[in-house]
C-alpha cells in the first residue's frame, strides 16, 4: 500500500468541508510542535497523576494563545483560523499536556506509549489533535482546484499546492476529492472523465449523487467511493461515513480510512446509511448546538455569567460523549448512573420528558433524513 508521506491527495473544489479534512490531513504531522520541545519525546498514556500546583487550564490557554511558526514559514494548527473555534478539551487531554511538558526530562515512559489513545480503548474513539503521531499526508502533496482564489485560500495558508485546473489535479494526484456542490459536479465528472485512469481513487463528498451515478459517469472499473464528513472535522473531531462503489478493495478502503482517521471517527456502512448519517451528524451538529444554547440559558436565568455557562455547557457535551465512546455503554445505562432517588437530575429529566425531547429530537432526525433522501432524487 502507497505510504501516506508520498501520496498525493487531490481536491477538486475547495470549499469549507474540504479545506476541514485536507487541514486534519496535515495537522496530524505536526502535534509534536505544540505538545512536546523534542521531537523524540514519546506521548504520554491518557492517565493523570496530579498537576503538581500547575494549572491544566492555564497551560492550554498559553499554547492557543501564543501560535507558534515552523521555520519553513508553516502556520502550525495552534495558528489556524479553525482554531478560533474554540473547542473545549476534555479533563484528562490538558491533563495529558501538563503530564507531558512535567516529564519532558524523563526517560520513564508507560507500556501504551506511540500509540493514539484509542488504540487503548475498548471502542472506537475520535482522534483529535492532541494524540495524533507525526508522519501524515505532506502539504506539497496536497492540490486543490477551484474556479477562484476565493476558497483557494485556506489550502494556500496550509501551504498546498493549488490550481484553476481540474485537469492539474488528475495528473499530479491518485486519490481525487470531489468536493463540488450536487448541481455542479456533473459538469466537472463529464470534464475530468478522459482523465481518469487506472491508478486513481475518486472519492465524492457531495450530498445525493449516488455511487451509481458515479461510475455511469466515469471510465469502466474506476474505483469510486462516497464519504459524508461533518462539520467537527474543522477540530478534528468529526464524524465520517464511507461507501465503497463495485470496483473498490480493501486496499483503498484501507488507506481513505487512514487518510481520514484525523478527521475523527470514520466508519464504513451501505451506501443507504448516507443519508440517515446526513441527518444524524451532519445535521444532528446543528441539534447539539441548540442544546448546548438552552443548556447554557438555564444556568444564565439562574445567575451564572454567560461566557462561564457556555464554557460549562461545551465540557459537558465533550465529557459525555466521551464516556460513551470509551466505556461503549449505552446512554441510557449511562443516564441512569448519574440519577440518585429523589435527586436533582430525576427531577430534571423528569421536565425533559414533559418536553416530549426524545420523541422531538427522533423526529428531527427523520425529518432531515426524508429531506436529504428527497435531494439525492432531484
Amino acid at each position: 500500500m502507497e505510504k501516506l508521506r508520498e501520496l498525493r491527495v487531490g481536491f477538486i473544489g475547495a470549499g469549507r468541508m474540504a479545506s476541514a479534512v485536507a487541514q486534519a490531513m496535515l495537522l496530524a504531522g505536526r502535534i509534536r510542535t505544540t505538545l512536546s520541545r523534542s521531537p523524540e519525546a514519546p506521548f504520554q498514556q491518557d492517565n493523570f497523576e496530579g498537576c503538581h500546583g500547575r494549572s491544566p487550564r492555564k497551560l492550554l490557554r498559553s499554547q492557543v494563545e501564543q501560535p507558534e511558526t515552523h521555520s519553513s514559514g508553516a502556520v502550525t494548527d495552534v495558528e489556524h483560523p479553525g482554531w478560533r473555534l474554540r473547542m473545549f478539551p476534555s479533563q484528562d487531554q490538558v491533563e495529558n499536556q501538563v503530564k507531558t511538558h512535567r516529564d519532558k526530562t524523563s526517560h520513564l515512559r508507560s507500556p501504551g506509549v506511540g500509540l493514539p489513545s484509542h488504540a487503548r480503548s475498548p471502542v472506537p474513539y475520535p482522534k483529535t489533535q492532541y494524540w495524533r503521531p507525526e508522519g501524515d499526508v505532506q502539504a506539497v502533496n496536497i492540490f486543490a482546484s477551484a474556479p477562484s482564489n476565493r476558497n483557494l485560500d485556506k489550502f494556500q495558508t496550509l501551504s498546498c499546492k493549488t490550481t484553476h485546473s481540474n485537469l492539474e489535479v488528475l495528473q499530479n494526484c491518485t486519490f481525487i476529492f470531489l468536493a463540488t456542490k450536487p448541481h455542479i459536479l456533473p459538469a466537472v465528472l463529464k470534464e475530468i472523465a478522459p482523465a481518469v485512469n487506472s491508478k486513481h481513487v475518486v472519492i465524492s463528498m457531495a450530498a445525493g449523487v449516488t455511487l451509481q451515478t458515479l461510475e455511469e459517469h466515469l471510465p469502466a472499473g474506476t474505483k469510486v467511493l462516497r464519504i459524508m464528513p461533518n462539520l467537527p472535522c474543522m477540530v478534528q473531531s468529526g464524524a465520517i461515513i464511507l461507501a465503497r462503489g463495485s470496483c473498490v478493495g480493501e486496499n483503498e478502503v484501507d488507506l481513505l480510512k487512514m487518510l481520514l482517521s484525523p478527521s475523527g471517527l470514520c466508519e464504513e456502512a451501505p451506501e443507504s446509511y448516507i443519508d440517515i448519517h446526513a441527518g444524524l451528524s451532519g445535521s444532528g451538529v446543528a441539534y447539539v448546538y441548540m442544546f448546548a444554547e438552552a443548556l447554557a440559558e438555564g444556568a444564565v436565568k439562574m445567575g451564572m455569567p454567560g461566557p462561564m455557562a457556555n464554557r460549562i455547557a461545551a465540557q459537558t457535551l465533550l465529557g459525555a460523549a466521551k464516556m460513551i465512546l470509551e466505556t461503549g455503554e449505552h446512554p441510557a445505562v449511562l443516564r441512569s448512573a448519574v440519577c440518585t432517588p429523589g435527586g436533582t437530575t430525576i427531577h430534571a429529566l423528569h421536565e425533559l420528558e414533559k418536553g416530549s425531547l426524545r420523541a422531538t429530537v427522533m423526529n428531527a432526525v427523520e425529518a432531515a433524513t426524508s429531506r436529504a433522501r428527497e435531494l439525492g432524487k432531484r
